[in-house]
């Protein structure tokens, strides 16, 4: 039997125990370096990653592997958030802008992008031309995507594609219109081909090429005025390939969608046109069918493919895709809304 002295010396002994393992637990915690696991951590840092950082921040640090040049330019902005951080970084790289400015930016975006397309978007637009972007055209369309590399030679334009007011570098001057230089030597030689076998009063004269998002904005107004169903023959600005520099139009497009607008059927019957048509005019339209590809360019609105590319057949407006896939969209009757560019050549 337990005696009250031995009771008292147990309770007396539980009580020491605890104090003293309260007491290292009080100096363990006094003593924790919540940044030893931060493989980063310099004497010259250590104050503003305790300032800013809690245990939480510090695993997030670690486990994605953030070094503190990526984040000291921006931790001390009112604004700054952690799991933007990397974005942030990437932006300034890519597009150098005022660090606040940078964070606003990605902070209120963020969800239009991804890591990956970030840097591409910031070669090819401005911070401005972004955030009017986000801030209309994508709150307007639910479904408008900006393509992230408007650079690409193959890229689709359409209503649910835009490269907003992206304007090309490489444009030059030719035959009165400007076009994209790596046009120009094929060009050339496509219309040296078919005045060679037409006479010198028949000749593939351009009536326009490269457009800037201004010209087609207005192009596409007056159009909207003048007949309700616009969009059957052109888009609007940022939707319409004439502003990647790739698309030329020969004469005769005018004459065509005036045609198309008086006679054209819901059966999309272009016969009705061929009527109006004249000997030379239809020449030229046969020709381009049968020998563009040649040289580089496909009918980009061709006939029976309506559905696919949203637009009338237009015979007179041509796309560059070079020889090789021109070739291929011609031998197999594609449209560039049919092909994966350019794994179909592979």
């Amino acid at each position: 039997m337990i005696t009250k002295k031995e009771l008292r010396a147990r309770v007396l002994l539980i009580v020491v125990c605890l104090a003293v393992g309260l007491y290292c637990l009080y100096t363990m915690d006094k003593s924790y370096d919540p940044l030893a696991r931060y493989p980063y951590t310099t004497d010259e840092n250590r104050e503003i990653l305790l300032k800013y950082f809690d245990s939480d921040d510090i695993d997030y640090l670690v486990n994605q592997h953030i070094s503190p040049d990526k984040f000291m330019d921006f931790v001390e902005l009112k604004d700054f958030n952690l799991k933007n951080t990397l974005y942030y970084k990437e932006a300034k790289e890519t597009q150098d802008a005022d660090n606040e400015y940078i964070v606003n930016f990605v902070n209120r975006f963020r969800k239009n992008f991804s890591y990956e397309s970030l840097k591409e978007l910031l070669s090819h637009y401005s911070y401005l031309d972004l955030t009017t972007f986000y801030e209309n055209e994508a709150v307007l369309y639910s479904d408008l995507r900006l393509v992230a590399d408007p650079t690409n030679p193959y890229v689709v334009l359409n209503q649910e594609n835009t490269v907003y007011k992206f304007a090309p570098e490489k444009i030059t001057s030719f035959n009165g219109i400007m076009i994209q230089s790596v046009l120009v030597e094929d060009l050339q030689n496509m219309m040296d081909a078919y005045a060679s076998v037409m006479n010198e009063q028949d000749r593939l004269t351009l009536t326009s090429g490269y457009l800037s998002y201004e010209q087609i904005m207005d192009q596409y107004v007056n159009a909207s005025k003048e007949y309700d169903g616009v969009d059957k023959y052109m888009y609007n600005a940022g939707k319409n390939e004439q502003q990647l520099g790739y698309t030329v139009v020969f004469e005769g497009q005018d004459e065509w969608i005036h045609l198309c607008k008086e006679r054209l059927n819901e059966d999309m019957d272009y016969a009705l046109l061929d009527e109006e048509l004249s000997d030379e005019v239809k020449n030229r339209m046969e020709w381009l069918e049968e020998n563009a590809y040649r040289y580089g360019f496909v009918i980009r609105y061709e006939k029976e493919q309506e559905k696919k590319t949203g637009h009338w057949y237009q015979p007179f407006v041509l796309r560059y895709v070079g020889k090789k896939m021109a070739k291929y969209m011609h031998d197999s009757y594609k449209v560039m809304e049919q092909v994966s560019f350019p794994d179909e050549l592979e």
